[in-house]
């Protein structure tokens, strides 16, 4: 008798702790951004020609936690491999890491200006990707969650130069 309530308390409390401490990709934040960003990097891809790095600029109103940030800056590195900054694009000038010309950068600043949780399912993220005053983009990618994972349901350019 005390085996088999044991072995349901154990099973119970198993249960549980998968419960409180399992995450699915859909209640990660981080999941839905790095697919913008990811997105966003494969427009254009001339303006990732022989980068030396990519900068993340989070806004400073979103709500990531530092393992979201964390998450998408380990994905990056290991897809890009490129060195990984959270610098702001005066702080990468101040850093000597543009051309000769200042406005142009050698790597690539990407930039998450805000983001609109349209439901649990669909999340709706502005994102912008500098490497040049005549090198830029911006995209509202808007992402819905389907079978299991984060995908990309609309892309609308907002800026182009």
């Amino acid at each position: 008798m005390y085996f088999i309530l044991s072995v349901v308390a154990l099973f119970l409390l198993s249960a549980c702790a998968d419960g409180v401490t399992g995450s699915s990709q859909q209640n990660e934040l981080g999941e839905p951004y790095r697919v913008a960003l990811e997105e966003l990097i494969s427009t254009d891809t001339a303006l990732n020609e022989n980068m030396e790095y990519i900068s993340l600029d989070f806004d400073k109103g979103l709500p990531l936690k530092d393992s979201d940030k964390k998450s998408i800056e380990d994905y990056l590195h290991s897809k890009y491999n490129v060195k990984i900054y959270n610098l702001t694009y005066e702080e990468l000038i101040e850093e000597g890491l543009s051309e000769q010309s200042e406005s142009t950068l050698k790597g690539i600043l990407l930039k998450i200006e805000k983001q609109e949780k349209q439901s649990d399912n669909n999340i709706a993220i502005e994102v912008s990707k500098y490497r040049a005053n005549e090198g830029a983009l911006s995209a509202k990618i808007t992402l819905t969650y389907e079978e299991g994972k984060w995908k990309v349901a609309t892309h609308t350019p907002t800026r182009e130069s």
